[in-house]
């Protein structure tokens, strides 16, 4: 039996509302096979570059048999900031199981400092050492703005060996938080034990759970879309989409390293498109783009 959530109280808006239709059965739109995705994702390097790029897609237009395939996406390459997913799925499972509060208060620490994305355009202030942050909060700036020094507050509260033991029980066989986030040698962390690691293929599975309401619940899933509807970094799989469809994700930014995962929801589609790329950001947008437009058209025929 699963237990509610503890001293959360989900407020429920119009993007909340839209993802319970999204989830509704009856949505089948056409069927398809992993055979016939599958021998779509293979046919895409004649057309695109894609020696330097990682791709897992789910088709959930039917959703009671979701169709998935990929392109070399169970290999571990660097994951950058779609590890963020771990975290706002490991605060959802310990707000529903332990009855973490997300109104809980925590001061941001000196040695959980680093450089990190300020966008002009966010309202939520840039947080600094001594500043005292909810954690409703950090979930949120964690997400749309990628914010390091939230991921690192987030991590000593959840702990990441009790992240990673959810994400493994939800299907993430191989993804594992090991360290926090730095912009270089800033940041402390005596208790890393290597690399941070999700493949494609695991963030799909995360976001697909996200989609389909069986991430902790589906009241956390509805919670977490939401979130993942107000990311700011939207020029990748975002920015070609067409007008009318929504996209909600989390991106990634290393110096040789840029990556995409989204669900993506509007009329005639339903999916799910994770991208991960070996390559610097302006190497990396066109492929990225490319790929989501092939992939925009091939599921929404």
């Amino acid at each position: 039996m699963q237990k509610t959530v503890s001293g959360t109280k989900i407020k429920f808006t119009i993007l909340t509302a839209l993802f319970a239709l999204f989830v509704l059965p009856g949505a089948n739109l056409q069927a398809m096979t992993d055979t016939e995705l599958s021998s779509f994702l293979n046919g895409l390097p004649a057309k695109i570059d894609m020696s330097q790029a990682h791709v897992s897609v789910v088709d959930m237009r039917d959703p009671v048999n979701p169709v998935r395939a990929g392109l070399r996406d169970m290999e571990i390459v660097p994951a950058a900031s779609i590890i963020k997913l771990t975290l706002i799925s490991g605060a959802y499972r310990a707000a529903n199981e332990d009855g973490l509060s997300f109104d809980k208060t925590i001061t941001i620490k000196k040695e959980n400092y680093t450089g990190t994305w300020a966008p002009e355009n966010d309202p939520y202030p840039q947080l600094r050492p001594g500043a005292v942050w909810k954690i409703k909060d950090l979930v949120e700036v964690m997400i749309r703005r990628s914010d390091n020094v939230a991921t690192n507050t987030l991590i000593d509260e959840l702990r990441r060996e009790r992240v990673t033991e959810f994400m493994h029980s939800a299907g993430c066989d191989k993804t594992f938080l090991r360290h926090k986030l730095s912009s270089g040698s800033d940041v402390a962390d005596p208790d890393a034990t290597g690399y941070n690691a999700m493949p494609p293929y695991d963030a799909a599975t995360a976001l697909y759970l996200i989609a389909s309401g069986k991430m902790v619940n589906k009241e956390a899933s509805a919670a977490m879309y939401e979130t993942l509807s107000h990311q700011m970094d939207r020029d990748l799989i975002a920015s070609v989409l067409p007008p009318g469809v929504v996209y909600a994700g989390k991106t990634g930014e290393l110096s040789a390293a840029r990556n995409d995962a989204a669900i993506v929801k509007g009329p005639g589609r339903s999916y799910v498109l994770v991208i991960y790329t070996s390559l610097p950001d302006a190497k990396a947008k066109p492929v990225i783009q490319a790929i989501t437009r092939e992939v925009d058209a091939f599921l929404s025929k």
